[in-house]
């Protein structure tokens, strides 16, 4: 009863029917107390304000605050000042407001703190400290758009901006022809920091296309501010427009190198060669790439990506046709190797050049090199499929994703005791004391109520919290294993074999109940079933969807991906329209794992058609987006190793290895192969 009217406020909210919602909480808050208040309070709060009940909103919101939660305490404060603006009560609020600001270390918060003291001095009509306060806006948190509504507040007062940060508020909130007229007026008044006008000048020119008179701008602060904080950037912002936006790949090629010959000491000196060779990559002049990526291992070896320079340079010798040279650049990131990762992607890629100088035994030996250099590693995984003549993603002849859980877990109880020298009589086989945690209770409440995002950031905290607690991270496992909190329950499994001194390789020898759990086939019915409709392999699925989720269904990307495959809305929109499917598609259908699973692997499958069955191109477009897969495809269209590493997107790059060490194991544990 208690969650059936849980759920009736969430339904009665929906529908815009607020203050029933509000009662139906209540409902709930009586049935269950003491155990989740904080997070129903604060969406009563909400219910109770959209009704216009408002004193008690407050009270709601002041209770959230004083229970313990993971709420976001500064949106809650937030929402109790602004609760106070809207009954009038403005001196209250503007106390609030600026306690908030105060307090707040973040430019976005306080940018909006002024926006709503200003509203409220306004409200007051105490004009000169509602223009103080948007004044602070526009001068210290540009970027913010509360800053613009402040600007345009001052605008539409008559009162004078400095023109220099009026046009930087301009350009952040894309008005960039009223920014370029800010800055025009800030030039003719002989403004004392002409440098970064000229810097955002520029930048609001390129956005409306100019780019040679943006690049003019630039010019300026190259030739005479040699010491302001955007010299390096002007160079760099005049190489990029070179060659991204007028494909002057030469010029843009030759600003970055002389930056570093009038400054070689300069900081990002490495940086901006590498960046050079990257653009003379792009333009095809895999000679001149050559070149820089050297330059950058033996000029500036310091730089972070020093030893990522000399190993391109090597995968481009290679592209050229230069066999013997590329081997030997592979034996200098050998010799600079510091991970095991990094040697087995230099043994790797000398097998590769030994192939493609006919010498099979060379590269036969180079190859088992690297399948023993960084075991479960990808260059490992992958050089053991070469040994064997292995297709990329070859699937097991014989499939079984069933196993007794039951006797496993038995078996891993047993090894817990051993490894981790535990009597006998621990009890292993239930949460015990976990149970009174409040974390625990609390997330399991949430859980049941479908507050998953807030049940996560509880038993988050609680994993955390038991990192050097071997038999505290099992038992959490466990529990949120069988609660379906999945992605949790993997990290806290993890978490015991670290404790247990296992890397990614001997945990593979670990007792088959934690592999099963951290490699488990979650969502099989969905995603049997979405493998059958568009002929992939279920285990290529599989490691998918644990790659982009961990098999939590309600996640969100901070790019806006949403569900089990990680679907941003623009394209589920595009795919459920071509599917005509599922009826009345909104992007909240996304969390719902068979929308998810299903439109997701449509996608995939729909680049994997056009790539003619090249997975690690089909893989590039769902994470890195089709046209850049299109162009790295023209780059290396004949072998799958080579299309990886020109990938020029460090995420997708490192998104393809993964999903291909995922396979593996999925494939070892699954395969029931005679």
């Amino acid at each position: 009863m208690p969650y059936a009217y849980f759920a009736l406020g969430q339904a009665l909210s929906r529908l815009g029917r607020y203050s029933e919602a509000a009662d139906a909480y209540l409902n709930y808050l009586t049935l269950r107390p003491g155990v989740v208040d904080a997070y129903v309070l604060n969406l009563r709060g909400d219910a109770l304000q959209a009704a216009g009940r408002y004193g008690e909103a407050l009270l709601d919101y002041r209770a959230a605050l004083q229970t313990p939660s993971f709420l976001d305490r500064i949106a809650i404060e937030i929402k109790i000042a602004q609760t106070h603006a809207i009954v009038g009560d403005y001196e209250t609020a503007l106390g609030l407001y600026q306690q908030i600001y105060n307090t707040s270390d973040n430019d976005y918060t306080r940018a909006q703190m002024d926006l709503l003291m200003g509203q409220a001095y306004t409200a007051l009509g105490r004009m000169d400290q509602a223009y103080a306060v948007y004044q602070d806006a526009v001068n210290n948190y540009p970027t913010a758009y509360d800053s613009y509504q402040a600007l345009l507040a001052l605008v539409e007062a008559g009162v004078a901006v400095d023109e220099l940060n009026r046009g930087i508020v301009d350009y952040y909130a894309g008005q960039y022809g009223v920014a370029i007229a800010a800055f025009d007026r800030y030039f003719l008044a002989g403004g004392a920091n002409p440098a970064t006008a000229h810097y955002y000048y520029g930048l609001s020119l390129r956005a409306l296309g100019s780019y040679d008179q943006a690049i003019a701008h630039w010019d300026q602060i190259r030739r005479n501010y040699t010491d302001h904080r955007f010299w390096d950037e002007a160079w760099e912002q005049t190489a990029y427009t070179q060659w991204f936006y007028l494909k002057q790949y030469a010029p843009a090629i030759q600003t970055l190198q002389d930056f570093v010959a009038l400054s070689p000491n300069h900081p990002r000196a490495g940086e901006f060669l590498f960046d050079a060779a990257q653009i003379a990559e792009r333009a095809g002049m895999l000679d001149k790439a050559v070149e820089l990526w050297e330059r950058v291992a033996a000029q500036y070896p310091g730089y972070e990506q020093a030893k990522r320079a000399l190993f391109l340079a090597g995968i481009t010798r290679l592209r050229l046709g230069d066999a013997a040279g590329a081997y030997t650049v592979f034996q200098r990131t050998l010799e600079n190797a510091e991970t095991l990762e990094e040697r087995a992607a230099a043994y790797f890629w000398q097998g590769k050049c030994q192939a493609a100088l006919g010498d099979s035994a060379a590269a036969a030996a180079a190859w088992e090199l690297a399948a023993s250099a960084d075991p479960s590693g990808y260059y490992s995984e992958r050089a053991l499929d070469l040994l064997r003549q292995r297709p990329l993603f070859q699937p097991p002849q014989q499939l079984d994703l069933s196993f007794d859980l039951t006797a496993e877990r038995a078996q891993a109880e047993e090894w817990m005791r051993l490894t981790f020298n535990l009597p006998q009589a621990t009890d292993l086989s239930s949460p015990g004391p976990l149970l009174s945690d409040p974390r625990l209770v609390r997330g399991s409440e949430l859980w049941e109520l479908g507050l998953y995002d807030e049940a996560r950031a509880e038993f988050e905290d609680l994993r955390l919290g038991l990192q050097s607690d071997a038999v505290g991270s099992y038992l959490l496992a466990n529990y949120l294993l069988d609660l379906g909190a999945y992605r949790t329950a993997i990290l806290a499994a993890r978490r015991v074999l670290d404790l247990a001194g296992m890397n990614d390789a001997t945990s593979l020898g670990a007792p088959i109940y934690f592999n099963h759990l951290r490699f488990g086939p979650y969502f099989a019915d969905l995603i049997l079933a979405a493998s059958r409709q568009y002929n992939f392999h279920p285990l290529l699925l599989f490691s998918v969807v644990r790659q982009e989720s961990a098999f939590e269904s309600f996640v969100s990307s901070s790019a806006g991906a949403r569900g089990l495959m990680q679907i941003v809305p623009a394209t589920g929109q595009e795919i459920a329209e071509s599917l005509g499917w599922p009826s009345n598609y909104t992007d909240a259908d996304l969390y719902r794992p068979l929308v998810s699973a299903n439109l997701g692997t449509k996608y995939l499958a729909k680049w994997r058609d056009y790539f003619g069955g090249d997975l690690f191109a089909a893989l590039a477009a769902y994470n890195g987006g089709p046209g850049n897969a299109i162009e790295w495809k023209k780059l290396a269209p004949d072998d799958p190793d080579l299309f990886l590493e020109v990938i020029r997107l460090d995420e997708t790059r490192r998104y393809i290895k993964s999903i291909y060490e995922i396979f593996a194991i999925y494939r070892r544990l699954y395969d029931r192969t005679p």
